[in-house]
Protein backbone atom coordinates (compact mmCIF):
# COMPACT_ATOMS: atom_id res chain seq x y z
CA UNK A 1 0.00 0.00 0.00
CA UNK A 2 1.32 3.41 -0.97
CA UNK A 3 2.35 5.23 2.20
CA UNK A 4 0.78 8.44 0.89
CA UNK A 5 -2.56 6.67 0.80
CA UNK A 6 -2.03 4.78 4.04
CA UNK A 7 -1.50 7.48 6.64
CA UNK A 8 -1.93 5.32 9.73
CA UNK A 9 1.51 6.26 11.03
CA UNK A 10 3.91 9.12 10.46
CA UNK A 11 1.95 11.91 12.17
CA UNK A 12 4.13 15.01 12.53
CA UNK A 13 3.09 17.30 15.41
CA UNK A 14 5.23 20.22 14.16
CA UNK A 15 3.53 20.18 10.75
CA UNK A 16 0.16 19.86 12.46
CA UNK A 17 0.64 22.97 14.61
CA UNK A 18 2.13 25.01 11.75
CA UNK A 19 -0.87 24.24 9.54
CA UNK A 20 -3.29 25.00 12.38
CA UNK A 21 -1.63 28.39 12.91
CA UNK A 22 -1.71 29.10 9.16
CA UNK A 23 -5.40 28.29 8.76
CA UNK A 24 -6.37 30.10 11.96
CA UNK A 25 -4.69 33.16 10.43
CA UNK A 26 -6.66 32.65 7.21
CA UNK A 27 -9.88 32.39 9.21
CA UNK A 28 -9.16 35.58 11.17
CA UNK A 29 -8.38 37.37 7.90
CA UNK A 30 -11.67 36.17 6.39
CA UNK A 31 -13.60 37.45 9.43
CA UNK A 32 -11.88 40.83 9.17
CA UNK A 33 -12.73 40.88 5.45
CA UNK A 34 -16.39 40.19 6.24
CA UNK A 35 -16.44 43.04 8.75
CA UNK A 36 -14.85 45.61 6.45
CA UNK A 37 -16.64 44.62 3.22
CA UNK A 38 -20.41 44.73 2.91
CA UNK A 39 -23.37 45.91 0.85
CA UNK A 40 -23.21 49.37 2.48
CA UNK A 41 -20.09 51.47 3.17
CA UNK A 42 -18.48 51.34 6.59
CA UNK A 43 -16.15 53.86 8.20
CA UNK A 44 -14.10 51.45 10.26
CA UNK A 45 -11.81 54.18 11.58
CA UNK A 46 -14.74 55.79 13.39
CA UNK A 47 -15.68 52.50 14.95
CA UNK A 48 -12.12 51.78 16.14
CA UNK A 49 -11.66 55.33 17.41
CA UNK A 50 -14.87 55.16 19.41
CA UNK A 51 -16.33 58.21 17.72
CA UNK A 52 -20.05 58.89 17.56
CA UNK A 53 -20.86 56.46 14.79
CA UNK A 54 -23.79 54.49 16.14
CA UNK A 55 -24.89 53.32 12.71
CA UNK A 56 -21.46 51.90 11.87
CA UNK A 57 -21.11 50.33 15.33
CA UNK A 58 -24.52 48.67 14.89
CA UNK A 59 -23.44 47.30 11.49
CA UNK A 60 -20.30 45.77 12.95
CA UNK A 61 -21.54 44.50 16.32
CA UNK A 62 -25.10 43.48 15.52
CA UNK A 63 -24.92 42.45 11.86
CA UNK A 64 -21.52 41.73 10.37
CA UNK A 65 -19.81 39.98 13.29
CA UNK A 66 -22.77 37.67 14.07
CA UNK A 67 -23.19 36.96 10.36
CA UNK A 68 -19.50 36.10 10.06
CA UNK A 69 -19.73 33.72 13.02
CA UNK A 70 -22.85 32.11 11.56
CA UNK A 71 -21.00 31.49 8.28
CA UNK A 72 -18.01 30.21 10.26
CA UNK A 73 -20.15 27.67 12.10
CA UNK A 74 -22.01 26.48 9.00
CA UNK A 75 -18.89 26.18 6.85
CA UNK A 76 -16.92 24.37 9.53
CA UNK A 77 -19.73 21.94 10.33
CA UNK A 78 -20.39 21.04 6.70
CA UNK A 79 -16.69 20.60 5.88
CA UNK A 80 -16.05 18.29 8.84
CA UNK A 81 -19.23 16.32 8.12
CA UNK A 82 -18.08 15.93 4.52
CA UNK A 83 -14.72 14.53 5.68
CA UNK A 84 -16.46 11.96 7.87
CA UNK A 85 -18.95 10.84 5.22
CA UNK A 86 -16.22 10.52 2.60
CA UNK A 87 -14.05 8.43 4.91
CA UNK A 88 -16.89 6.08 5.84
CA UNK A 89 -18.06 5.56 2.26
CA UNK A 90 -14.58 5.51 0.66
CA UNK A 91 -15.73 8.07 -1.87
CA UNK A 92 -14.72 11.75 -2.25
CA UNK A 93 -18.09 12.48 -3.90
CA UNK A 94 -19.95 11.84 -0.65
CA UNK A 95 -21.27 14.87 1.24
CA UNK A 96 -24.13 15.75 3.61
CA UNK A 97 -26.00 17.20 0.62
CA UNK A 98 -25.66 14.14 -1.60
CA UNK A 99 -26.24 11.52 1.10
CA UNK A 100 -29.66 12.89 2.01
CA UNK A 101 -28.66 13.97 5.52
CA UNK A 102 -29.00 17.64 4.64
CA UNK A 103 -32.43 16.99 3.11
CA UNK A 104 -33.53 15.18 6.27
CA UNK A 105 -32.38 18.08 8.43
CA UNK A 106 -34.08 20.48 6.07
CA UNK A 107 -37.38 18.59 6.35
CA UNK A 108 -37.17 18.69 10.15
CA UNK A 109 -36.51 22.42 10.12
CA UNK A 110 -39.24 23.09 7.55
CA UNK A 111 -41.74 21.24 9.74
CA UNK A 112 -40.57 23.27 12.77
CA UNK A 113 -41.05 26.52 10.86
CA UNK A 114 -44.45 25.41 9.58
CA UNK A 115 -45.66 24.72 13.13
CA UNK A 116 -44.17 27.93 14.52
CA UNK A 117 -41.33 26.55 16.66
CA UNK A 118 -38.47 28.93 17.51
CA UNK A 119 -35.58 26.56 18.28
CA UNK A 120 -34.75 24.64 15.13
CA UNK A 121 -31.63 22.58 15.96
CA UNK A 122 -33.49 19.70 17.72
CA UNK A 123 -35.89 19.31 14.79
CA UNK A 124 -33.06 19.55 12.29
CA UNK A 125 -31.06 16.90 14.15
CA UNK A 126 -34.13 14.66 14.36
CA UNK A 127 -34.59 14.97 10.59
CA UNK A 128 -30.93 14.10 10.04
CA UNK A 129 -31.20 11.04 12.29
CA UNK A 130 -34.34 9.85 10.49
CA UNK A 131 -32.54 10.28 7.16
CA UNK A 132 -29.56 8.29 8.42
CA UNK A 133 -31.83 5.52 9.71
CA UNK A 134 -33.54 5.31 6.33
CA UNK A 135 -30.16 5.22 4.58
CA UNK A 136 -29.06 2.43 6.92
CA UNK A 137 -32.30 0.52 6.32
CA UNK A 138 -31.98 0.73 2.54
CA UNK A 139 -28.23 0.01 2.47
CA UNK A 140 -28.19 -2.77 5.07
CA UNK A 141 -27.69 -6.25 3.68
CA UNK A 142 -27.22 -9.46 5.70
CA UNK A 143 -26.77 -7.44 8.86
CA UNK A 144 -23.93 -5.33 7.45
CA UNK A 145 -23.53 -1.87 5.99
CA UNK A 146 -21.57 -1.72 2.76
CA UNK A 147 -19.90 1.50 1.65
CA UNK A 148 -20.78 1.07 -2.01
CA UNK A 149 -24.54 0.96 -1.32
CA UNK A 150 -24.64 3.79 1.23
CA UNK A 151 -24.10 6.44 -1.45
CA UNK A 152 -26.90 5.10 -3.66
CA UNK A 153 -29.18 4.82 -0.63
CA UNK A 154 -28.42 8.43 0.22
CA UNK A 155 -29.46 9.58 -3.22
CA UNK A 156 -32.79 7.76 -2.84
CA UNK A 157 -33.43 9.22 0.61
CA UNK A 158 -32.46 12.70 -0.61
CA UNK A 159 -35.05 12.48 -3.39
CA UNK A 160 -37.75 11.28 -0.99
CA UNK A 161 -37.13 14.01 1.59
CA UNK A 162 -36.99 16.68 -1.10
CA UNK A 163 -40.47 15.63 -2.17
CA UNK A 164 -41.62 15.81 1.46
CA UNK A 165 -40.22 19.32 1.77
CA UNK A 166 -42.16 20.43 -1.30
CA UNK A 167 -45.35 18.87 0.10
CA UNK A 168 -45.01 20.59 3.50
CA UNK A 169 -44.21 23.91 1.81
CA UNK A 170 -47.23 23.59 -0.47
CA UNK A 171 -49.58 22.80 2.43
CA UNK A 172 -48.32 25.62 4.69
CA UNK A 173 -49.93 29.05 4.98
CA UNK A 174 -48.61 31.90 2.87
CA UNK A 175 -46.77 33.68 5.71
CA UNK A 176 -44.76 30.62 6.68
CA UNK A 177 -44.30 29.57 3.05
CA UNK A 178 -42.31 32.71 2.27
CA UNK A 179 -40.06 32.09 5.28
CA UNK A 180 -39.59 28.46 4.28
CA UNK A 181 -38.73 29.35 0.68
CA UNK A 182 -36.15 31.90 1.78
CA UNK A 183 -34.67 29.35 4.14
CA UNK A 184 -34.60 26.51 1.57
CA UNK A 185 -32.46 28.60 -0.78
CA UNK A 186 -29.74 28.54 1.85
CA UNK A 187 -28.39 31.79 3.19
CA UNK A 188 -26.84 33.56 6.16
CA UNK A 189 -29.30 36.06 7.65
CA UNK A 190 -28.42 39.53 8.92
CA UNK A 191 -29.49 39.00 12.53
CA UNK A 192 -28.72 36.08 14.83
CA UNK A 193 -29.12 35.53 18.55
CA UNK A 194 -25.80 35.00 20.30
CA UNK A 195 -27.35 32.07 22.16
CA UNK A 196 -27.90 30.23 18.87
CA UNK A 197 -24.40 31.05 17.68
CA UNK A 198 -22.93 29.96 21.00
CA UNK A 199 -24.62 26.58 20.78
CA UNK A 200 -23.52 26.12 17.17
CA UNK A 201 -19.93 27.13 17.90
CA UNK A 202 -19.81 24.76 20.87
CA UNK A 203 -21.08 21.86 18.78
CA UNK A 204 -18.51 22.57 16.06
CA UNK A 205 -15.58 22.89 18.47
CA UNK A 206 -16.41 19.92 20.70
CA UNK A 207 -17.20 17.48 17.89
CA UNK A 208 -14.19 18.55 15.81
CA UNK A 209 -11.84 17.97 18.75
CA UNK A 210 -13.55 14.67 19.57
CA UNK A 211 -13.37 13.46 15.98
CA UNK A 212 -9.65 14.26 15.85
CA UNK A 213 -9.10 11.47 18.41
CA UNK A 214 -10.83 9.10 15.98
CA UNK A 215 -8.53 10.15 13.15
CA UNK A 216 -6.46 6.98 13.11
CA UNK A 217 -9.59 4.79 13.01
CA UNK A 218 -10.96 6.88 10.13
CA UNK A 219 -7.62 6.45 8.35
CA UNK A 220 -8.07 2.70 8.53
CA UNK A 221 -11.69 2.86 7.38
CA UNK A 222 -10.77 5.13 4.47
CA UNK A 223 -8.35 2.47 3.19
CA UNK A 224 -10.80 -0.43 3.29
CA UNK A 225 -13.17 -2.25 5.61
CA UNK A 226 -10.93 -5.32 5.51
CA UNK A 227 -7.90 -3.33 6.65
CA UNK A 228 -9.88 -1.81 9.51
CA UNK A 229 -11.20 -5.23 10.58
CA UNK A 230 -7.70 -6.73 10.58
CA UNK A 231 -6.61 -3.90 12.90
CA UNK A 232 -9.41 -4.69 15.34
CA UNK A 233 -11.90 -1.94 14.41
CA UNK A 234 -15.59 -2.69 15.03
CA UNK A 235 -16.69 -1.33 11.66
CA UNK A 236 -20.43 -1.38 12.19
CA UNK A 237 -20.30 0.36 15.57
CA UNK A 238 -17.81 2.98 14.41
CA UNK A 239 -19.72 3.65 11.21
CA UNK A 240 -22.99 4.24 13.07
CA UNK A 241 -21.30 6.45 15.66
CA UNK A 242 -19.50 8.53 13.05
CA UNK A 243 -22.64 8.90 10.95
CA UNK A 244 -24.54 10.21 13.98
CA UNK A 245 -21.81 12.71 14.87
CA UNK A 246 -21.63 13.91 11.26
CA UNK A 247 -25.44 14.18 11.30
CA UNK A 248 -25.30 16.43 14.37
CA UNK A 249 -22.81 18.68 12.59
CA UNK A 250 -25.06 18.77 9.53
CA UNK A 251 -28.13 19.48 11.66
CA UNK A 252 -26.36 22.40 13.33
CA UNK A 253 -25.44 23.90 9.97
CA UNK A 254 -28.87 23.32 8.41
CA UNK A 255 -30.74 24.83 11.35
CA UNK A 256 -28.71 28.05 11.10
CA UNK A 257 -28.54 28.61 7.36
CA UNK A 258 -30.67 26.15 5.46
CA UNK A 259 -29.37 23.52 3.04
CA UNK A 260 -26.14 25.00 1.66
CA UNK A 261 -24.63 22.51 -0.75
CA UNK A 262 -21.15 21.58 -1.95
CA UNK A 263 -19.15 22.91 1.03
CA UNK A 264 -18.79 19.39 2.39
CA UNK A 265 -17.66 18.25 -1.06
CA UNK A 266 -15.28 20.99 -2.15
CA UNK A 267 -13.26 21.70 0.98
CA UNK A 268 -12.31 18.13 2.04
CA UNK A 269 -11.36 17.15 -1.50
CA UNK A 270 -9.12 20.18 -2.09
CA UNK A 271 -7.43 19.78 1.29
CA UNK A 272 -6.90 16.07 0.69
CA UNK A 273 -4.96 16.92 -2.46
CA UNK A 274 -2.91 19.58 -0.64
CA UNK A 275 -2.17 18.19 2.84
CA UNK A 276 -2.87 14.48 2.43
CA UNK A 277 -5.47 12.08 3.78
CA UNK A 278 -4.46 11.74 7.42
CA UNK A 279 -7.70 12.50 9.27
CA UNK A 280 -5.86 13.58 12.40
CA UNK A 281 -4.83 16.60 10.35
CA UNK A 282 -7.60 16.70 7.78
CA UNK A 283 -10.47 17.07 10.28
CA UNK A 284 -9.30 20.24 12.11
CA UNK A 285 -7.93 21.86 8.96
CA UNK A 286 -11.22 21.18 7.15
CA UNK A 287 -13.11 22.89 9.98
CA UNK A 288 -10.93 26.01 9.66
CA UNK A 289 -10.87 26.00 5.85
CA UNK A 290 -14.62 25.38 5.53
CA UNK A 291 -15.31 28.20 7.96
CA UNK A 292 -13.03 30.58 6.05
CA UNK A 293 -14.50 29.59 2.71
CA UNK A 294 -18.09 30.23 3.70
CA UNK A 295 -17.28 33.49 5.50
CA UNK A 296 -15.67 34.84 2.33
CA UNK A 297 -18.37 33.37 0.05
CA UNK A 298 -21.12 34.92 2.16
CA UNK A 299 -19.38 38.31 2.08
CA UNK A 300 -19.05 38.14 -1.69
CA UNK A 301 -22.70 37.11 -1.98
CA UNK A 302 -23.66 40.32 -0.20
CA UNK A 303 -21.76 42.65 -2.54
CA UNK A 304 -21.61 41.16 -6.05
CA UNK A 305 -25.22 42.09 -6.89
CA UNK A 306 -27.37 45.12 -6.22
CA UNK A 307 -29.20 43.08 -3.57
CA UNK A 308 -27.54 40.50 -1.27
CA UNK A 309 -27.72 36.97 -2.67
CA UNK A 310 -28.15 33.78 -0.63
CA UNK A 311 -24.73 32.21 -0.14
CA UNK A 312 -26.21 28.88 -1.25
CA UNK A 313 -26.32 30.27 -4.78
CA UNK A 314 -22.61 31.12 -4.64
CA UNK A 315 -21.59 27.68 -3.37
CA UNK A 316 -23.77 26.06 -6.04
CA UNK A 317 -22.16 28.14 -8.80
CA UNK A 318 -18.74 27.08 -7.51
CA UNK A 319 -19.63 23.53 -6.54
CA UNK A 320 -21.47 22.54 -9.71
CA UNK A 321 -18.48 22.91 -12.05
CA UNK A 322 -16.21 21.47 -9.35
CA UNK A 323 -18.41 18.39 -9.09
CA UNK A 324 -18.30 17.93 -12.86
CA UNK A 325 -14.52 18.29 -12.75
CA UNK A 326 -14.36 15.54 -10.12
CA UNK A 327 -16.37 13.25 -12.33
CA UNK A 328 -14.39 14.03 -15.49
CA UNK A 329 -10.86 13.73 -14.12
CA UNK A 330 -8.90 10.90 -12.59
CA UNK A 331 -7.98 12.94 -9.53
CA UNK A 332 -10.48 10.88 -7.53
CA UNK A 333 -8.18 7.90 -7.82
CA UNK A 334 -5.24 9.90 -6.49
CA UNK A 335 -7.17 11.50 -3.62
CA UNK A 336 -7.12 8.51 -1.32
CA UNK A 337 -10.64 7.09 -1.68
CA UNK A 338 -10.94 6.11 -5.34
CA UNK A 339 -11.23 2.50 -6.44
Amino acid sequence: MNQALNPVDGFKPKRFFLLIILFVGILLASILFSIVVGPTPLDLSNVLAGNDAQKDVFKVVSIRIPRAFAALIVGGCLAVAGVIFQALIHNPLASPYILGVSAGGSLGTVCAIAFGFVYLIPFSFLGCVVAILLVFFVARSNGRLFADTLLLSGVIVNTFFSACIMFVTYMTGSDQTLRIMRWIIGGIADLYEWTTLGVGLSVLFVLTVWLCFWGRVLNLLSISDDTAERMGVDIQRVRIRMFLLASLLTATAVSISGPIGFVGLIIPHILRLIIGVDHRLLIPISALAGASFLVVANTLASVIWRVPLPVGMITAFIGGPFFIWLLKTREIRRSGYGN
